[in-house]
């Protein structure tokens, strides 16, 4: 039988040839596919959304990345992060602003550094490690933004560990080519030094951005957030409406995390590889590299899931190469295989102590609509007029002088920094397998005291999410956790706490004045977006939420019944108050006294009733009661802290009048009348008046009838 001939000798012989016709070859050109490459920074630059880099967000995300950076600097080697960032208007015709930050991090060095700052896809995150980035572009991303819209060169200061020296450099980005173009490189010298410690970063950048009311608000919210999660950082925030000044209130910082190596269950094709590559040139079999290269993975189970995916080798070969069919007959037998659950010693979360010392004092940003005196725009303009000839020593900074001068005079809200202290703060953690990679789910609640509305706070790996809050898996479990877990029903709640009680809208957990916190910490956060803004409900990671928070509120149900109670007592003290003289003018006429004490003996009697009663309400052995606010070292023993501006009953007065304020321990002249009141303290309220009567008219029966029958005899 003939071979079949070729499908090109099957082809007409015109068929073969190109056309001669130059319309048919022009329509050929128009449909002819070109393929281009393009550099991984052009490519983010014209994809700014990935990374959360929008319209209105730039400055928002900028101020963000510089800040998550210097901390992670810094807790790398357990430093207590010193952190100073400024956000001042550069060009306010022009939309620019000039960013600087500095750290006392541990550097980068100076051969590293400009790719560490201006090249896409280089970064030391590449890791199985919690850590609060996760493309290791923010930095980039800044670098990127500031060479696109300006001419301005990026500044930065170094001093890393690996030298001993200070560097400088002026740098931008080469978009094209996603490389560095280094302007300038020089050492400084001690007398010129930018960074004060052993190590530090700063650098410095001028942006185009629009800056909204609703973005600065968000900037704000991000860095007093930032400091009630990392209360052992000191932050320091200058804007153009002033310096805000962070404290460190505590000295203890979280564990590093530490890098982690793959769960066997989580294995792809491509980590396989990798781990194969990296032991390519030693003499190791196959098992010994799934146990070197994998946790929970020991030498004889290797040689199980090896056996169990038909390799026919001999386990003493090192030479034998494996094929992608091979490989991907172990893939598929691990995950099918169970394992034990990962480790968590790795993670590092923020801890009960640290969480409830930024509770009970959360910081935050407040503006106060009060119009500013002469004094205070004299001492703006000074500081500005300072901060311009700060900047005015470089050449491109020449116009920050004018910029500045033209903003003097200007009228600008006065904003200040409040501390928030709640009556009672809880905390409670879970921990759990979420994608197959171990997650820790800590939930704190702060209650009272200077907190007076509903809000709710939410971490990720230590840092504050604040947009897309409605799509959160932390709202949802918010929403659907029953507020019956407080002790307290709806309408009680309404009742008690809403400001506009005819309000049928609110949310009853939103009338109280409470603040939620959830922090999620893991090696791979399932985030919604590439933003970084929202977590997604995957595997039980709802459920973990859940019961946190049910926990919490049973915790808090004890301190809201107290104050239910309270109230109550409260409501009945002004019913006595509108009856008691009317009572005690009564008794005085019908004994013939005059200038009695019985008015302070019955306000301190019912007091005495109304307190005790009120304090004998469900007391939980979890509270802490501590007449001192949390020292710098403070590291709660209990879940359920307790502060000292707690209501205490014992010593608030329950006012009947304002003849009643100062209520003391006076004794009745009256032994009589002590005793009926002495034995009458045991009953009912309403029943102690008519007790009292009963007897001395009963007593007053007795000695009439003796002196009848003395007159008789």
């Amino acid at each position: 039988m003939k071979s079949p001939n070729p499908a090109t000798s099957v082809l007409k012989q015109d068929e073969q040839k190109p056309p001669n016709n130059p319309q048919q070859s022009v329509k050929m050109d128009k449909h002819k596919i070109i393929y281009n490459k393009k550099a991984e920074s052009e490519f983010f630059v014209d994809n700014s959304a990935l990374a959360g880099f929008t319209g209105e967000r730039i400055l928002y995300m900028a101020v963000r990345e510089l800040i998550e950076n210097a901390l992670d600097s810094c807790e790398l080697f357990s430093i207590l992060p010193s952190i100073k960032i400024s956000l001042k208007t550069f060009d306010q015709s022009n939309d620019l602003w000039i960013l600087d930050c500095e750290d006392n991090g541990t550097g980068i060095s100076s051969d590293k550094l400009p790719v560490a700052v201006c090249s896409f896809l280089t970064s030391a995150k590449y890791m199985e490690k919690q850590q609060r980035g996760l493309f290791g572009v923010g930095l980039k991303m800044v670098a990127a933004f500031s060479t696109k819209d300006t001419d301005f060169p990026i500044k930065v200061w170094s001093k890393s560990m690996e030298e001993a020296g200070e560097y400088y450099f002026e740098l931008r980005t080469d978009i094209g080519t996603n490389k560095p173009i280094v302007l300038l490189k020089k050492q400084v010298n001690k007398s010129e030094s930018h960074i004060d410690g052993p190590s530090g970063f700063r650098i410095r950048v001028v942006l185009r951005a629009r800056l909204v009311p609703i973005t600065k608000n968000k900037i704000y919210d991000y860095v007093t957030q930032t400091s009630i999660v990392n209360p052992y950082a000191f932050i320091t925030f200058e804007t153009d409406d002033g310096m805000f000044s962070f404290d460190r209130r505590t000295s203890i910082m979280p564990t590093p995390a530490k890098e982690i190596l793959p769960h066997p269950s989580d294995m792809d094709l491509q980590t396989l590889k990798k781990a194969i590559s990296k032991h390519s040139g030693q003499k190791i079999t196959l098992p010994k590299i799934l146990c070197y290269s994998f946790q929970k993975l020991s030498y004889e189970k290797a040689k199980e899931i090896i056996s169990n995916a038909d390799l026919d080798f001999d386990l003493k070969d090192t030479k034998i190469s494996f094929s992608e069919h091979d490989l991907i007959k172990i893939v598929n037998i691990c995950k099918k295989t169970k394992f034990q659950n990962p480790n968590t010693d790795h993670l590092s979360p923020i801890g009960q102590g640290i969480l409830t010392i930024g509770m009970m004092s959360e910081y935050t940003i407040v503006s106060n609509k009060n119009i500013e005196t002469s004094s205070d725009n004299n001492k703006r303009d000074a500081m500005m007029v300072n901060e311009a000839k700060k900047l005015n020593h470089d050449k491109e900074d020449k116009n920050v002088s004018k910029t500045e001068a033209s903003n003097i005079g200007v009228s600008k809200p006065n904003f200040s920094v409040r501390v928030l202290q709640p009556v009672l703060t809880a905390y409670t953690s879970r921990t759990g397998i979420i994608n197959n990679r171990p997650t820790i789910i800590e939930t704190g609640l702060a209650y009272g005291g200077d907190i007076n509305s509903f809000k709710l706070f939410r971490f990720a790996n230590k840092i504050p999410l604040l947009y897309d809050e409605g799509s959160d898996v932390a709202r949802e479990v918010v929403s659907e956790v029953e507020i019956n877990k407080l002790g307290i029903t709806k309408k009680q709640a309404k009742e008690q706490f809403s400001t506009n009680k005819e309000s049928k809208r609110d949310r009853v957990i939103e009338v109280l004045p409470i603040h939620i916190f959830f922090h999620i910490c893991s090696t791979k956060i399932p985030y919604k977006t590439a933003g970084k803004e929202s977590i997604a409900s995957e595997g039980e990671l709802k459920s973990y939420m859940k019961s946190c928070l049910s926990e919490l509120y049973r915790k808090l149900s004890t301190q809201i019944r107290k104050e239910l109670k309270l109230k109550e007592a409260e409501n009945k003290m002004k019913l006595y108050k509108h009856y008691l003289p009317f009572i005690v003018s009564a008794i005085t006429d019908s004994l013939g006294i005059k200038n009695s004490n019985l008015d302070d003996s019955f306000s301190t009697l019912i007091e005495k009733h109304l307190t005790k009663k009120s304090i004998g309400v469900g007391d939980d052995d979890n509270v802490v009661n501590n007449s001192e606010p949390p020292h710098s070292d403070f590291v709660p023993e209990s879940s359920l802290y307790l502060s000292n501006k707690t209501v205490d009953l014992e010593k608030k007065k329950l006012t009947v009048s304002k003849n009643y304020e100062d209520i003391g321990d006076k004794s009745i002249k009256n032994t009589k009348l002590d005793k009926a009141l002495s034995n009458s303290s045991s009953n009912s309220d309403a029943s102690l008046i008519v007790s009292y009567k009963s007897k001395e008219k009963e007593r007053r029966h007795k000695n009439d009838k003796k002196i009848k029958k003395s007159k008789k005899n």
